[in-house]
């Protein structure tokens, strides 16, 4: 209770507010919807909810999720507000769903969180209870970025180990997923300030100001 007490105090803290992260959360919509309506509507699953921002944010555009988190402190607030957030291990859950049961899995920076051979699993997992069509979405912090790389990422203790791109792209083309997007998203507020300074270098602006996260969506092919 105490460790989830601080996490909840931690992520109200240095996240952002829902409302922020609602709004980051918005460039992945039409990814979803799409997958949505290829998959005629299937249930969307989350990984690690939390507050229930992105739950929230498809439920404002007709889509209905459902969230697995192991902190009820987290979750009270989007629960009050009548999402499907449901306390309990989300891999447990996954490994009990139906092939092919899913049109969405998302998982907003969890995978740091976890030991490779459970991100391999996950991945594998969600191979298995996709629809055809379906999208696995995994959202992780961007190391390539040098703030991130060496401060933000160990900011919070419960962090692993980074989950580069390289592996992560690998992994879900391992898997079967085809075609995978990896994207660089959410820079730096800092980063035009830079750009446009003339005494310093771009591309060292990129590395210090660039994206400050990844974005690694696969799709489950048809033939998977």
């Amino acid at each position: 209770m105490f460790k989830d007490a601080f996490y909840h105090r931690f992520e109200n803290q240095w996240r952002g507010t829902p409302e922020e992260i609602s709004q980051r959360l918005k460039v992945y919509l039409p990814d979803v919807e799409a997958a949505w309506v290829r998959t005629e509507h299937k249930p969307i699953f989350d990984i690690g909810c939390g507050r229930g921002e992105w739950l929230g944010l498809l439920r404002k555009h007709g889509m209905n999720g459902i969230g697995f988190d192991t902190n009820a402190m987290q979750m009270k607030d989007g629960q009050a507000a009548g999402l499907d957030l449901r306390l309990g291990d989300a891999l447990e859950a996954l490994a009990q769903a139906a092939d092919g049961s899913l049109s969405v899995i998302s998982a907003h920076h969890l995978i740091e969180h976890l030991p490779f051979d459970s991100v391999a699993w996950l991945t594998r997992e969600a191979g298995r209870v996709l629809a055809p069509g379906g999208l696995l979405l995994f959202e992780t912090p961007n190391t390539r970025n040098v703030l991130v790389g060496a401060t933000t990422f160990y900011t919070d203790p419960t962090h692993l180990k980074p989950m580069p791109e390289q592996v992560m792209g690998v992994l879900l083309e391992t898997a079967g997923f085809d075609p995978v997007d990896i994207r660089h998203i959410n820079p730096h507020e800092r980063l035009g300030e830079f750009l446009d300074r003339p005494d310093f270098d771009n591309e060292l602006a990129q590395l210090m100001f660039g994206p400050q996260d990844l974005a690694i969506l696969g799709i489950k092919s048809k033939d998977t």
